[in-house]
Formats: C-alpha cells, sequence, structure tokens
C-alpha cells in the first residue's frame, strides 16, 4: 500500500489545532484577586485569565456542631466552561449537588460547603476544597475557620513520663459557668471519675499513672460529659521519652573476635548502668542496642539521659563510645 504523501504544513495545522483544544478555559472563583507579579506573568505567557483559589472563611464555629457557608465559582472568560466537581479534602467537608450544565460567560454556580469541625475546641481549622473543570484542571482554596473553646483543660497535656511527675489532677471547667456532669473516661479507670452525680462548672479528676501503663500507655483520653459542645474532651498526654543515640564497637561479623567485641558492649553497658544507678530512674528508662551496627538507644526523661551523657564523658576514649547526631535530611 503506497500512503499519500503529507504536507509539513498539515503536520503544523494538525499540532497547532491539538494545543488549542487543550488549552485552559478563562474563570474564576467569586471574589478572588491576583498579585500583580501573577497577573503580569500570565499576560506575558497566556492572555487568558487563569483561577486564583481564594480563602473561603467559615468564621467562628461550636464544637461538634457543622457550619454551612455558599461557595461560588464565576465565568469571567470569553466561553462557556463546565464544573465536574467540588470536593472537600476529607470527610468532615461535605458540599452540596453541583448545577447541571455549563457556566455560560459571565454566570456563576453556588453550592453549598458543610464542615463539621470536630470534637476539639480552641482550635484553628485549615482544609482544603477542590475544583475541577472539564478538561481535568483543578483549583484549590483554602477553607479557614476557629473552633470556639467550650471547656478548658489544665493542664493541657498530661505530663505522663513517670509516676512521680503524672501525679496530677486534670481539671476541666466551662468556658461560660455553665454545670455539667462527667459520665466517663477511656481507657476507663486512668481518669478517676466524680464521687458526686451533681452537675458542676468545674471538675478536679485525679489521673492514675499505674492504670495508664495498664491501659498501654495511650496517646489520648477521652472524657464524656453533658457538656453541650463538648460532649467528648480529648485529654492530650505527652510520654514520648527523650531518646539520644550513641555508637559503641561494633560486634559484626561470626569471626573469632566477635565474643571480644561483644564483651566490650557489655562492659560498657555495665558502666552505664552503674554510673546512672543511684538517678531515681523512670518506668520508661531504658538502653537497646543493636550489637551488629553498634547504635546504642537510650531512652528516658532529660535528665535521664543527660546523666548517660555524662557517664559517657567519664569513659576513657579507648572504650570508642560517642554521641550519634542525625544528619540533615534524614
Amino acid at each position: 500500500m503506497i500512503l499519500a504523501p503529507v504536507s509539513l504544513t498539515a503536520i503544523v495545522s494538525t499540532v497547532v489545532l491539538a494545543s488549542s483544544v487543550l488549552s485552559p478555559v478563562p474563570f474564576q472563583l467569586a471574589g478572588a484577586s491576583r498579585p500583580a507579579s501573577a497577573q503580569a506573568t500570565d499576560t506575558a505567557a497566556s492572555p487568558a485569565p487563569r483561577c486564583t483559589a481564594e480563602v473561603l472563611e467559615l468564621g467562628e464555629l461550636s464544637v461538634a456542631q457543622p457550619k454551612t457557608v455558599p461557595f461560588t465559582v464565576r465565568n469571567t472568560g470569553a466561553d462557556p466552561v463546565t464544573v465536574e466537581s467540588i470536593r472537600g479534602g476529607c470527610g468532615c467537608t461535605t458540599v452540596s449537588a453541583l448545577p447541571t450544565g455549563t457556566i455560560a460567560p459571565g454566570g456563576s454556580i453556588t453550592v453549598d460547603v458543610t464542615v463539621d469541625p470536630g470534637k476539639q475546641g480552641g482550635v484553628e481549622l485549615v482544609k482544603p476544597l477542590y475544583v475541577t473543570f472539564a478538561g481535568g484542571r483543578v483549583e484549590s482554596v483554602e477553607i479557614k475557620g476557629r473552633v470556639r473553646a467550650v471547656a478548658t483543660l489544665t493542664p493541657s497535656t498530661i505530663e505522663a513520663f513517670d509516676a512521680v511527675t503524672a501525679s496530677q489532677r486534670l481539671v476541666i471547667e466551662s468556658v461560660q459557668g455553665q454545670t455539667f456532669r462527667v459520665s466517663s473516661a477511656a481507657p476507663a479507670g486512668v481518669i478517676a471519675l466524680p464521687q458526686s452525680p451533681s452537675p458542676s462548672a468545674r471538675f478536679e479528676l485525679p489521673f492514675n499513672f499505674e492504670a495508664w501503663v495498664k491501659a498501654g500507655r495511650p496517646a489520648t483520653l477521652v472524657v464524656t460529659t453533658d457538656l453541650l459542645g463538648a460532649s467528648e474532651i480529648v485529654v492530650p498526654i505527652r510520654s514520648a521519652e527523650v531518646v539520644v543515640m550513641f555508637r559503641i564497637p561494633a560486634a559484626a561479623g561470626n569471626d573469632a573476635s566477635r565474643g571480644d567485641l561483644e564483651a566490650t558492649q557489655a562492659s560498657i553497658l555495665r558502666q552505664l548502668d552503674a554510673a546512672i544507678a543511684g538517678e531515681g530512674r523512670s518506668s520508661q528508662f531504658r538502653m537497646k542496642l543493636h550489637r551488629e551496627t553498634g547504635m546504642l538507644f537510650v531512652h528516658g526523661t532529660v535528665a535521664e539521659v543527660d546523666a548517660v551523657r555524662e557517664a559517657v564523658r567519664t569513659l576513657p576514649a579507648s572504650a570508642g563510645i560517642r554521641e550519634s547526631h542525625p544528619t540533615a535530611g534524614t
């Protein structure tokens, strides 16, 4: 079969046509504005206006009470455009059904965006909203708001490094003086519930360190109340001990020298252990050695880790132990 010759002009025309089909459709989100530098760049690269993400302000929200605000997309170009979807970046953001059809030049569509702020008050919300246009182009919009605090926690985070530092009371108090009841706390037994069922505007709840350890050292507690807007109060627990890393002689390989190297490692551990024996160790203090690499991980409170550092400094240089610091990017 003999193919008819195709001119270079025809090929170039085809490429130009395909490029024009794929060029972005002009539109913008209602109320959007662009920096002058960005406008100048677009003018040089493409005369068609492009979408600029606006900030969708929710204002103040109440705990566990979803808020709905309108969101408008306006077509400022000369050609019709189609919005295929508007969706939130997480399950806490929902969008009403899109109007059908295209958006004529100068026209717009409006949907309702609903955000569930969750169960914790006194936080700043920043969430994404994605607008997808026909052809696959996606623009991102920021949703912002602040969740009003209904109750306060004192302390805001329980420090649970050991039984001594954790012997504290959690104080829950309503912001506006409303009385409420505390009905439960999870895991059970970690927070002592009030002995009296009477409502109050303030509760002091003892924290039980031993019960927390038996419960698996959870990172948060949940206190259930009947306070409107604060039915579940999340209590953070900071128990992440300080971790430092040391390098000691590695015991790699299977030759005769491995036994001597393991004996050296054991001697270093014994000396460190003896040096901090009188420091009153917390329940989280531990030293973990990876024999083959010689990496020694020390977990504990700041005071315990500092005591280990001091013990390392007293060892002779021939012991071959030094603190290791992570390099940038690792």
